[in-house]
Parts: C-alpha cells; sequence; structure tokens
C-alpha cells in the first residue's frame, strides 16, 4: 500500500473498531459474522485493506445500514 491509501485503511479501521467497541461485541465475536479475530484485528489497525463486500459484512454485524457505515467512514475522512 502506498502512504495514501495506509492512511485511508487506518481511519477506516479506527472508526471500525469504534463501532465495533460501541456494539460490545470482542474480536472473538466477530466469528460469528464470518472473520476470523486475526483478520478483524488486521482490518481495525489498517494493515488489512477491504473492498466493499467486506464493508457490507461489518455493516450487517453492527447491524448497520450499509448507506450509514460508509457515510460514517467518509466522514472520518
Amino acid at each position: 500500500m502506498d502512504k495514501e491509501q495506509t492512511k485511508f485503511f487506518k481511519k477506516c479501521g479506527a472508526l471500525i473498531r469504534r463501532l465495533r467497541l460501541l456494539k460490545n461485541l470482542t474480536l472473538e465475536d466477530m466469528q460469528d459474522y464470518g472473520f476470523s479475530a486475526q483478520h478483524f484485528q488486521k482490518v481495525e489497525s489498517g494493515q488489512k485493506a477491504i473492498n466493499f463486500y467486506t464493508v457490507f459484512r461489518i455493516a450487517k454485524a453492527f447491524g448497520l445500514n450499509l448507506s450509514k457505515l460508509v457515510l460514517k467512514l467518509e466522514k472520518e475522512l
């Protein structure tokens, strides 16, 4: 990843982590939604690039409308 992508995914990951914690979900809880704890930890730290389908799955796990999650991500940037 280049610097701009790294910055983008770190900001996305930080928001995803805050939302997970607000929902009182652990990394292990994310396994119920098809994520390994290790994979989700990399997403939250910005070490793992995520695609649109992953964002969709995260929104579903958090009980959010996809557009609401995307708007939250957009505000972070």
